[in-house]
Order: C-alpha cells, then sequence, then structure tokens
C-alpha cells in the first residue's frame, strides 16, 4: 500500500497545486506509514521528474508515451488507471485543478470509486482519514470519512497545504510504461 501524487505540468515546472499535494502526501505519509510516489507524465515528463525528485518521497514514477504529449482527458484517464491497477496505492491524491476536474470523474467511473473532490484539509485518526470540505459556498465545513476499499482518489482546493512547507530531499525516478492507442484517446 502507497500514496501516490499524481502531478500537473504548468509550462514545464510543476504545477504549484501539486506541490501542495505533495506536502498533504507527506503528512497523511507520516500519520500512517505510508510510502509515497508521484506520477510525472506529458510532453515535460523528464524535467516534471528532475523537479519533483527533489522532494522526499520514495519515488517518482516517470510516464513516457507520444500519446500523452499532449493533454487528452482519455489519455490520462486511461495511464493513471492502468498505474493503480500496477501499484495498488490506497490513496491517489490531486490539486483540484481544471484538468483534473475533467479527467478524474472519468478514472472514478473506469475504477468504480468515488471522487472525494475539492477538500481543505485532512486528518488521521488511527485507521481513519476525515477529510474537510467546504459545503454551501463556503459558509458551513463539513468532515468526511472515506469507507470501504481504496484506492481513494482525493483531489485538495487551492491552498489546502503550503507548497513551501512540501519537505526537501531526494527521490529516484521509475520509469512506467502504460498501454494507449489512438481508438482511446
Amino acid at each position: 500500500m502507497s500514496i501516490l501524487i499524481i502531478l500537473e505540468d504548468n509550462n514545464g515546472k510543476i504545477h504549484r497545486m501539486g506541490l501542495e499535494s505533495i506536502t498533504g502526501a507527506q503528512k497523511l505519509a507520516s500519520s500512517t506509514g505510508l510510502k509515497t510516489s508521484a506520477v510525472v507524465m506529458g510532453s515535460n515528463a523528464d524535467a516534471l521528474a528532475d523537479e519533483a525528485s527533489q522532494f522526499d518521497l520514495g519515488e517518482v514514477i516517470r510516464i513516457k508515451d507520444k500519446l500523452l504529449s499532449t493533454y487528452s482527458s482519455d489519455g490520462y484517464a486511461h495511464a493513471v488507471k492502468q498505474i493503480i491497477d500496477s501499484e495498488s496505492p490506497a490513496y491517489v491524491l490531486f490539486g483540484h485543478s481544471y484538468q483534473v476536474r475533467d479527467y478524474v470523474p472519468k478514472l472514478s467511473a473506469k475504477l468504480m470509486k468515488p471522487f472525494l473532490a475539492d477538500n481543505i484539509a485532512l486528518n488521521v485518526d488511527g485507521d481513519t482519514m476525515t477529510l474537510t470540505k467546504q459545503m454551501f459556498n463556503a459558509k458551513l465545513s463539513a468532515d468526511v470519512e472515506a469507507n470501504g476499499s481504496g484506492p481513494f482518489l482525493v483531489s485538495f482546493q487551492s491552498a489546502a497545504f503550503s507548497m513551501d512547507a512540501a519537505a526537501a530531499g531526494s527521490a529516484s525516478i521509475r520509469e512506467f510504461t502504460v498501454q494507449l492507442d489512438t481508438a482511446m484517446i
């Protein structure tokens, strides 16, 4: 069991919400003892992998496929599903960006697992993870507990965690090959 962080490209750099997700994953890992891995893909996968390897992560998984060189919701959903099927993580974390709002619902449907979207905080007490969500135009906060078996697909709202709080380190980079064809995308 592990924690996967799916990092998004922002002009050759990790999107700031991905950096915030690294902070969230490190917090979750310290409470659960799970290993963290970051996943990068797209035309800038090499640069993203190099940047992600500078954080305290177990490893960085780089997916290079010409069909992922430009974003498509179907392509990303297929690729992320394949890595989830292969790695069997307990949690898959995302920054709640426009791209994530586009492809993760498809991924959720493919996996038949709920997408616990747009959270502002997480707390772990023993084996129970509680997520905090804002409701009614942020006039009310509600705590949600995920039940059942993972993987739990979780996205965090912008500024849920500080991107500057991500612990530095040195992570190895591993290649991962996906099976995609143009009919999928």
